[in-house]
C-alpha cells in the first residue's frame, strides 16, 4: 500500500479535516490552515497552497476555489493524486474537472438533489465515502449502491480521562439556536444546573482554542449530545475521554448511546434533565458509565483502524481509477 499519495484538500468542516488529515498521507490544502487554526491544529503532513491566511478568505466562495484551481501556481491536477471534497458546492466545483480523481465524502444526504446522486454514483473518477451509517442505508434503499462506511478514529492519547473536576455539563455545537433539533428542550432541561455550552461560531462567546475544548471536554462530569446527525465529532471526544453521556433521541445514536450502559436516551426536556441530575449527583454511576465510554471509544473509534480504513480505500480506489493522471515531481 502506497504512503505518498497527494491529496487536494479543498476546506471543509474543521473538525473533520483535521481528523481526516491525520491519515499521514501528504495533503495539500487548498487555502489556509490558519483561517481554522482554533478548531484544529494543522497536522505535519498538511501544506498550505497559500502562502499566508488573509481575512478576505473567510468569505470565499466557489468561484474563488475555482479561480485558484485554475491559477498555474497550484498546479492543478498534475501535482495530485486525488481531490477530497465533502460539500455540495465542492462537487459541483469539480464537475466538469474530469482530469483528477475525486473521493467525495458523504455529511448529509439532502445536500445533493436525485439527479446529481445519481451522476456522482454513476461517474468512474468520483468515489464515494460516508461516515454516518444512517447514510450508507440511504444510498443502498435510493440508488442500490453500497458506499463503504468509515466511523470516526481517535488516538486514545490524546484524550486522557476526564477528571469531571468541574461538575459541568457540558456541549459542544456550533449556531445551536439556529440548527439544533432540541435546542428548546436544551434550555429547559439544564436550567439552574451547573451547564457549558461551547459554540464556535457564537461571537459573544470566547474562542476556545483546540486545547481550551480538550480542557472542557476533560473538566466536564457528562456530556449532553444534540445535533442534526447521529454523532458528532465532539460526541467520541467525550466519548474516548471517558464521560457519560446523555443525548437527544436521534435517528441512530444509540449506536453511540447505550441506554443505562454508558449514558442515556431522553425524549423530552423532563426526562433529560433527570439524568443529567443523576449524573451529576452519583459519582459511582458517572464512573462506570464514563468507563463504559471510554472503552466503546477504544474498541469502535481507535484511530489505527481509521487510518487504516482509509488509505486502504484510497489505495484501492487509485490503482483501478483509469486513466491515472500523471503527478508532477514540481511541488505546490
Amino acid at each position: 500500500m502506497r504512503d505518498d499519495y497527494r491529496l487536494l484538500m479543498v476546506p471543509t468542516h474543521p473538525g473533520v479535516q483535521y481528523h481526516f488529515c491525520r491519515v499521514g498521507l501528504p495533503i495539500h490544502f487548498l487555502g489556509h490552515w490558519d483561517q481554522f487554526h482554533y478548531w484544529r491544529p494543522q497536522p505535519p503532513n498538511v501544506t498550505n497552497v497559500l502562502p499566508a491566511f488573509d481575512e478576505a478568505q473567510l468569505d470565499w466562495g466557489p468561484d474563488d476555489y475555482a479561480r485558484l484551481l485554475d491559477d498555474p501556481a497550484v498546479g492543478f491536477p498534475e501535482r495530485y493524486d486525488l481531490a477530497w471534497l465533502m460539500f455540495n458546492w465542492q462537487f459541483k466545483l469539480f464537475r466538469e474537472r474530469r482530469e483528477l480523481p475525486k473521493l467525495y465524502r458523504v455529511s448529509k444526504v439532502a445536500e445533493l438533489e436525485a439527479a446529481e446522486w445519481e451522476e456522482l454514483l454513476g461517474r468512474d473518477d468520483f468515489t464515494v465515502v460516508s461516515f454516518y451509517p444512517n447514510t450508507v442505508q440511504w444510498v443502498k434503499e435510493t440508488f442500490g449502491v453500497d458506499v463503504p462506511y468509515v466511523p470516526l478514529g481517535l488516538d486514545p492519547a490524546l484524550y486522557p480521562v476526564a477528571t469531571g473536576e468541574d461538575g459541568t455539563i457540558l456541549s459542544i455545537i456550533h449556531s445551536y439556536r439556529e440548527r439544533g433539533w432540541h435546542y428548546a428542550a436544551y434550555v429547559e432541561a439544564t436550567e439552574g444546573l451547573p451547564t457549558l455550552h461551547i459554540d464556535h461560531l457564537d461571537p459573544a462567546q470566547e474562542v476556545y482554542e483546540y486545547e481550551d475544548l480538550r480542557a472542557a471536554i476533560r473538566r466536564a462530569r457528562l456530556y449532553l449530545h444534540d445535533g442534526e446527525q447521529e454523532y458528532t465529532i465532539t460526541l467520541i471526544e467525550a466519548m474516548m475521554s471517558g464521560l457519560p453521556l446523555v443525548s437527544f433521541r436521534l435517528p441512530g445514536i444509540e449506536r453511540y448511546v447505550e441506554h443505562g450502559v454508558n449514558g442515556f436516551v431522553g425524549d423530552d426536556a423532563r426526562s433529560i434533565r433527570e439524568y443529567c441530575r443523576m449524573l451529576l449527583s452519583d459519582d459511582e454511576l458517572a464512573a462506570s458509565m464514563g468507563a463504559a465510554s471510554r472503552a466503546k471509544a477504544e474498541r469502535e473509534f481507535h484511530e489505527e483502524r481509521w487510518r487504516r480504513q482509509w488509505r486502504e480505500i484510497i489505495d484501492a480506489y487509485l490503482r483501478r481509477y483509469s486513466p491515472s493522471p500523471q503527478r508532477s515531481s514540481i511541488d505546490p
